[in-house]
């Protein structure tokens, strides 16, 4: 069966089915204390504090032209696909949305991403792509795509965006709930998915709970891009 409505919005992925995974922009110690060094050494947890368990709400170089996260938050955001995190990235965060002016390896046309660094052309360098640099993006599947042609990319929204597709099975109970609680849409959407899959996690399934698995990922796109409430995503 074939529902051109929804595939043109959001990318085929491998189904799963569980309960809980125009030109472009071009951008950008301390002093250590005598009486500190002379007391005894402090615990290596206590001289490397963990990370924040919040997501950045403030752009990495306020005066350039595409607001991005910091470097640090990336480089550990990037290390493998999080889509609690993109999906509370996406929402409220202040981050530049791109989108693919065609296709290029596993993006779609059209499709909307976060920019999350830039890399621009060095200079007396081998030149490489078409010289204007490339960016390193979020998909809406929690998943990264590095060095992305920025000749590709616009900060222009077409009228309805492509989306990677979400992964349901790979949001927190927590965060289902809230999704469910917070849209109808979603809630109506997950259980059909439940009726028609039948706690099916990948394979061989049918058409209808692929159609279902689909219309659950498009309604979970549609209720953050309108600003819907989430918690604090677990990966945090």
């Amino acid at each position: 069966m074939r529902f051109p409505s929804l595939a043109r919005l959001l990318l085929p992925a491998t189904l799963a089915c569980g309960s809980a995974p125009s030109p472009a922009p071009t951008a950008p110690g301390t002093p250590s204390d005598a009486s500190a060094e002379a007391a005894a050494p402090a615990s290596a947890s206590a001289q490397a504090p963990a990370p924040s368990a919040r997501l950045p709400t403030a752009c990495a170089n306020p005066q350039a032209p595409v607001c991005v996260p910091p470097g640090n938050f990336v480089d550990r955001l990037c290390q493998r696909p999080h889509q609690e995190v993109a999906l509370a990235l996406f929402s409220k965060t202040p981050f530049t949305r791109l989108y693919l002016k065609g296709k290029m390896d596993e993006l779609s046309f059209q499709e909307e991403v976060l920019a999350l660094r830039f890399h621009g052309q060095a200079k007396g360098g081998m030149q490489v792509g078409s010289g204007n640099g490339s960016y390193d993006v979020l998909r809406w599947d929690g998943s990264c795509s590095m060095a992305v042609d920025a000749d590709v990319l616009s900060t222009g929204s077409p009228p309805r965006a492509a989306a990677a597709r979400v992964l349901w099975h790979r949001i927190g109970d927590k965060m289902q709930d809230a999704l469910i609680a917070g849209s109808d849409t979603i809630n109506k959407a997950h259980a059909k998915r439940g009726k028609e899959c039948q706690g099916a996690m990948s394979g061989d399934v049918s058409a209808a709970c692929q159609k279902a698995d689909l219309a659950l990922a498009f309604a979970v796109v549609d209720y953050v891009r309108g600003g819907g409430a989430l918690p604090v995503p677990d990966a945090l």
